[in-house]
């Protein structure tokens, strides 16, 4: 009993050593990629970035030598602005998402300040979102159409000062979140983009 407990103890100190836990905060420009295509005729709508905020929680576990599994649970906001005077048409949008990223952090374990670098994918569930119109103080639900799965690619570049950490991250959206676009007449192709600007403090 006495051993296995020991044993234990020493299974359990050697994968909690090298993991770490942190929070961070941070704001975004992100957009969307738009595309509605009829039959041999396509138009890109031009959409212009919009503000957003991230907050969330991240961990880290060391898999090798500098070499991390870098996740956490966030809230961050997307969506896009443009400009049109039609009053039936919404100027700015934005989605709430949950997300979670899934990346390879490069980082030196034996320095305290230093860069660092990450690359993956991330998963993200649709909770809300609003249009807004111009001149109208009214809002509404984008739920209707939008998918509440995305995903897609992340990468960035960081640099740490003690348990401080600035990172850029950019996230390239795959997934097609328009909800009709599997409509064989009309096909919308819409894709998330952000660029991404986060301050964590890693308590241990």
């Amino acid at each position: 009993m006495k051993k296995g407990i020991f044993i234990f103890s020493i299974l359990f100190t050697t994968l909690t050593y090298s993991q770490n836990y942190g929070f961070h905060f941070g704001t975004n420009l992100s957009t969307q990629t738009n595309k509605d295509k009829l039959r041999n005729n396509s138009e890109e709508n031009d959409f212009k970035n919009v503000f957003g905020i991230n907050i969330g929680f991240d961990y880290k576990n060391e898999i090798s030598d500098n070499l991390y599994i870098l996740t956490g649970f966030n809230f961050t906001q997307n969506g896009f602005k443009q400009e049109t005077e039609d009053l039936t048409i919404a100027n700015t949008a934005k989605l709430n998402y949950i997300n979670i990223p899934i990346t390879l952090l490069l980082d030196s374990k034996k320095t305290k300040n230093g860069p660092n670098l990450k690359f993956g994918g991330y998963l993200s569930y649709l909770i809300g979102g609003k249009y807004s119109f111009i001149k109208s103080p009214f809002e509404e639900s984008v739920d209707e159409n939008f998918k509440k799965i995305d995903f897609g690619l992340t990468g960035g570049i960081g640099v740490k000062v003690n348990r401080f950490t600035i990172d850029l991250i950019y996230k390239l959206g795959l997934n097609n979140i328009a909800e009709d676009g599997d409509n064989d007449f009309l096909e919308t192709n819409v894709k998330n983009r952000s660029l991404n600007l986060n301050l964590t403090y890693w308590i241990k």
